[in-house]
């Protein structure tokens, strides 16, 4: 097991498909290197949700620590978005933002993979994600064959609820959760699996959502 991310920022958006090709040029080209150069910011990939219509995009940051949210540089870089930002945010749709402290892990977290299934919680977590039978169940979930790494993370809703520009310029209010578990896989069927065993361990038929990665940057390459 390793802890090198000890904070996670997780982001959906839902974009229609006349403006699709600006958004994904916006973030691959722009929007994930401006996020990822900010102090605490270690990596910022893409993901899109499988046979979404229309399209769904989730971006996952890895943060060294989670009060890097709150932190002046990550601050203004949302109260002074650049032109191409303005021009995105009001096209945004379901837009969903949490981040905060990864509070249990399993497997190689450093790593990624290119399957990802989540699980978010709109309210208390359940019962078999808090204490030690949080840790046995990602744990064993991070044992599973083809599994990278799993991650258990709450929302710290006081540097997510911060006002800035960036905010006020979305066309709908930010979705709220309390918190996600999130497995990476090296293809869908492991991910499938995974999920199976995890809906087992929870003792309810939560909804993962499944996603494949299409883009990432990581600090070291700025």
């Amino acid at each position: 097991m390793t802890d090198q991310s000890k904070g996670l920022l997780a982001i959906w958006s839902t974009i229609a498909a006349d403006v699709e090709t600006d958004y994904l040029h916006w973030l691959t080209r722009e929007h994930i290197f401006e996020r990822v150069s900010v102090p605490g910011f270690l990596s910022g990939r893409v993901f899109k949700r499988r046979n979404s219509q229309p399209s769904q995009y989730f971006m996952l940051y890895e943060l060294a620590e989670a009060s890097v949210m709150s932190s002046p540089a990550y601050l203004a870089r949302l109260n002074d978005p650049t032109p191409w930002t303005q021009r995105i945010m009001p096209r945004l749709m379901q837009f969903r933002r949490g981040g905060g402290s990864v509070d249990i892990s399993g497997g190689h977290v450093g790593a990624h993979g290119s399957h990802l299934a989540i699980a978010r919680f709109d309210g208390a977590l359940p019962d078999a994600l808090t204490g030690s039978k949080g840790r046995q169940l990602v744990e064993a979930l991070a044992e599973l064959d083809w599994v990278v790494n799993v991650q258990m993370m709450t929302v710290q809703t006081d540097a997510t609820a911060i006002a800035t520009r960036e905010k006020s310029m979305r066309s709908s209010q930010e979705g709220e959760f309390s918190g996600l578990l999130i497995i990476q896989a090296l293809d869908h069927a492991a991910l499938e699996r995974a999920v199976s065993r995890a809906k087992e361990l929870l003792m309810a038929d939560n909804a993962f959502e499944i996603y494949e990665l299409l883009f990432s940057c990581h600090a070291s390459q700025q």
